[in-house]
């Protein structure tokens, strides 16, 4: 069989494989979609109070126990990430998919925590703070993990995007991309917060950063509450009396 013979065969027998694919966008176009930037910029805050929380947690906490000590308090934190992703799925499939509204509510529940924290950690007992810090890594790892699905859902609808798994690839690329400078960005800013103005600084920057965040995906909060809610157009009941008869097309003026 000839090569040319192939690729009809193929193209007859998989006729929806390169449609699946589509083209390779630019990355002019792709920021041109609407909200990718906002949607960039939110998953930076939310990777850099992660990337906080995992790196400069065990420095903090030194101050006030041992290496070993603080080292372990610190686990917790990494221990509740674990399970966040999977918690977020579970609650958002209750609610319909919200996943947007989930995840802006999990974030709202992590700004007390992380002014009490600010406030209290230096005086908390070591029992007090495995469960704090336990919880604040439920609420912060479980929307990081699940940002990513959201945002590419919310994005697959767009137009330019339709049945075309290369494009979505370049924008989720560049969001994950610009989350991970956003996130480096911050974290060279929390150092001299730190040394010039004391740890309750970072804790507020950290707060900032998660009210920040949390606004840069209210877009999608507002659509998820709107098209869940919209009423859904009813069918008209069709007259069944004996008398009825259906217009038919040569009938019509």
């Amino acid at each position: 069989m000839a090569r040319d013979d192939v690729v009809m065969l193929n193209l007859i027998v998989f006729p929806s494989q390169s449609a699946a694919q589509g083209k390779s966008i630019t990355f002019t176009e792709a920021l041109a979609i609407p909200n990718v930037v906002g949607y960039a910029l939110a998953f930076g805050f939310f990777k850099l109070i992660n990337y906080a929380m995992f790196f400069w947690l065990p420095y903090f906490l030194a101050g006030n126990f041992t290496p070993q000590q603080s080292n372990m308090i610190s686990l917790l934190y990494d221990v509740g990430m674990m399970p966040g992703g999977v918690i977020v799925g579970v609650v958002s499939d209750l609610f319909g998919g919200r996943r947007a509204c989930v995840i802006i509510t999990f974030m709202g529940v992590l700004v007390p925590l992380l002014f009490l924290f600010s406030q209290y950690a230096s005086v908390m007992p070591a029992l007090a703070l495995l469960v704090l810090l336990g919880f604040m890594g439920i609420l912060v790892g479980g929307p990081n993990n699940i940002i990513t699905s959201a945002v590419a859902a919310d994005l697959a609808e767009h137009p330019s995007l339709k049945g075309n798994s290369r494009g979505l690839g370049t924008v989720t690329g560049i969001i994950n991309g610009s989350g991970s400078i956003t996130a480096a960005l911050g974290l060279m800013i929390i150092g001299p917060l730190q040394k010039y103005y004391g740890w309750t600084s970072v804790w507020y920057f950290l707060i900032l950063c998660t009210v920040a965040g949390s606004s840069l995906m209210m877009p999608k909060v507002l659509k998820e509450i709107y098209e869940h809610d919209a009423p859904e157009a009813v069918v008209a009941p069709v007259p069944s009396h004996k008398g009825y008869q259906a217009i038919k097309d040569g009938d019509r003026a």
